[in-house]
């Protein structure tokens, strides 16, 4: 995020339920800056352990590739290798010294079929991509011009569906104002309503 890519968190929980809770502020910051947050859960739904391979399944289906650093025999990083493997998804994996527990996992999903990394280039190759070619791709919305009283809750919605607790939360505003401001927006043909308390722009 730092080096101004799209982020795209997936919760095993509700959008509602940021876990851990020490993760609110990285949460606040990938919504700032155009990522998205993402689950398949309702936003109240609680933490639950049962729900992240699960999570974790969706995090692979989004992506070219998954590179593991570091993995014990069973964790989450195997869990995630082993559905982009059933995927059909490129996996990379460090190798490790054969004496570290945390090099087991990685050596195992080497041996299973995994590229062995060493260098970037290594994934860039696998997955065809120039490193001189301008792989940044921009993620652009029409910006449209809103009244300023509701210019503050247009900005905080970005191109992906959004909760309608999560734009109080970042707008600093009661939900009855909020909700209110919606409305308005909604009947001036700004954004659109969508099941499960969520709104996007049009």
């Amino acid at each position: 995020m730092n080096n101004l890519g799209k982020t795209i968190a997936v919760l095993g929980s509700g959008l509602n339920k940021i876990y851990p809770e020490e993760n609110k502020k990285l949460y606040n910051k990938i919504l700032e800056n155009d990522g998205c947050i993402i689950s398949e859960y309702s936003s109240e739904t609680e933490i639950n352990k049962r729900n992240f391979p699960r999570r974790n399944e969706i995090i692979s289906a989004l992506s070219s590739g998954v590179l593991v650093i570091e993995a014990r025999y069973r964790s989450g990083s195997i869990i995630t290798a082993n559905r982009a493997f059933k995927q059909g998804k490129e996996v990379f994996a460090i190798p490790s010294n054969i004496d570290s527990k945390l090099g087991v996992g990685t050596n195992r999903l080497i041996q299973k079929g995994a590229s062995l990394v060493i260098e970037p280039n290594d994934i860039l190759k696998k997955l065809k991509i120039d490193k001189n070619s301008n792989i940044k791709q921009e993620w652009k919305y029409e910006e449209k011009i809103v009244p300023n009283i509701y210019k503050k809750l247009y900005s905080a919605m970005g191109n992906m569906p959004i909760d309608i607790n999560i734009l109080c939360t970042i707008t600093d505003l009661p939900i009855q104002e909020v909700s209110k401001q919606l409305t308005m927006l909604e009947l001036n043909g700004y954004i659109k309503a969508l099941p499960g308390g969520m709104f996007i722009r049009i």
